[in-house]
């Protein structure tokens, strides 16, 4: 992200990068939403693609976070400074439940004993086989969540809401757009 974009845009680089992290949730969501319908017996590269396809979102919501932090944007036309600063503090909270759900998930894994494994390359447990980890970082991954479908659906509601009231278009919601 460049300073010098004109108010309402991003770079061509946090473009891209937004759309793989839009791109990758998508496939970690269909992921997490098949899972629980796959037979027990079933589910080994389930488990697998979600440890690969999790990670990625977890770098890329990281990357996002570091670059995010150093970009003071101005909002787009017609669209007031606090609202514009509402809609990106909940999308704040969404890159840092991204972040926290990727080293939780790792330490649900590892608390369950599982030999995680990214695009097949093993990755060494940090963490004994532990039940209290094991409980706790699952609970914890369950619940972030569904915390960040609740922010994803607030966000999206009040993008739609700043729509109906500036009139400042849905496209920018999308990946590319300054929100």
């Amino acid at each position: 992200m460049t300073p010098d974009m004109p108010a309402g845009q991003q770079s061509r680089r946090a473009t891209i990068l937004g759309w793989v992290l839009f791109i990758t949730f998508g496939v970690l969501f269909w992921n997490i939403v098949t899972m629980p319908r796959t037979p027990l017996d079933q589910r080994e590269f389930l488990h697998a693609m979600h440890y690969s396809v999790g990670a990625m979102v977890f770098l890329a919501a990281a990357l996002k976070l570091a670059w995010w932090l150093a970009d003071r944007p101005e909002p787009p036309p017609a669209l007031p400074t606090v609202s514009f600063a509402f809609n990106r503090a909940i999308l704040l909270a969404l890159m840092l439940v991204f972040v926290a759900e990727g080293v939780i998930g790792f330490g649900y894994a590892w608390g369950t004993g599982d030999q995680v494994s990214l695009f097949g390359i093993q990755v060494p447990a940090l963490l004994p086989k532990n039940e209290p980890t094991r409980m706790a970082m699952g609970y914890l991954h369950s619940a972030l969540g569904f915390y960040y479908l609740m922010l994803f659906a607030i966000w999206l509601g009040f993008g739609v809401y700043q729509h109906v009231r500036y009139r400042v278009g849905l496209r920018r919601l999308w990946p590319g757009g300054r929100v």
